[in-house]
């Protein structure tokens, strides 16, 4: 707002406020590379460094990736962290496919994978991206190097996967015992009931023969009363 107090229009906004994106954009020279525009600490786009560095981050084939650039000139600096180193009590075929990957990795031109003391299995790698430094050729330039690896990160994550079978567990003495007698008391109710079973038909076949006898000896009385007569 001016001394009048009318508030300044958008083109005199625009002229207070600097030059315009689009024109700061203009200004660059093409092809644009990567860092010749930043944005200010007021906001606004402004030409950067010519030889600015670059940091970024990404994820690819399920790792963390950070690449740093550190100059117009530098090499594209690729970093990702593997996994631990397995132990062998944890997985010997594991840690013998890390190992020979860990080796296997010093034949490749553009990097390798390093173990530390702390046996963290880190991946690094650097290649220069051609000029000029344009986005899509650092992109391209980053993808060359993950190719590189790619069949020794596939390598690394199966031996990172890989398990010895769990043994199973054996039982305890206590528990063996508790299922014998489990078992013996179910053995013993199962000949207890037959066993009861058994006595209540004998009981009740002798109570039969008993009426049968009863009535034949019945019968004979009868038949030797009428003889006597």
């Amino acid at each position: 707002m001016d001394a009048s107090g009318n508030e300044p229009s958008e083109s005199e906004a625009g002229k207070s406020a600097g030059p315009s994106t689009v024109k700061k954009v203009a200004e660059a020279a093409l092809p644009l590379e990567v860092g010749s525009l930043a944005l200010g600490e007021d906001g606004h786009i402004q030409h950067g460094r010519e030889d600015s560095p670059l940091h970024f981050r990404f994820t690819a084939c399920g790792l963390d990736f950070e690449a740093d650039l550190a100059g117009k000139d530098a090499p594209l600096r690729l970093t990702a962290h593997l996994g631990k180193l397995p132990y062998t009590a944890q997985s010997p075929d594991g840690r013998r496919l890390a190992r020979s990957v860990l080796a296997a990795t010093d034949r490749l031109r553009r990097g390798q994978i390093l173990l530390t003391e702390n046996q963290d299995m880190i991946l690094q790698g650097e290649l220069t991206p051609p000029s000029p430094r344009t986005a899509v050729n650092v992109i391209a330039t980053a993808t060359a190097l993950i190719l590189d690896f790619k069949p020794y990160i596939d390598l690394m994550a199966e031996a990172l996967n890989l398990h010895p079978p769990r043994p199973s567990e054996p039982k305890n003495a206590e528990g063996e015992e508790a299922e014998s007698e489990d078992v013996a008391a179910t053995v013993s109710s199962d000949e207890g009931a037959t066993i009861a079973e058994t006595a209540d038909d004998e009981a009740a076949d002798d109570e039969a023969a008993s009426k049968e006898t009863g009535e034949d000896g019945d019968a004979a009385a009868k038949a030797a009363a009428v003889g006597e007569t």
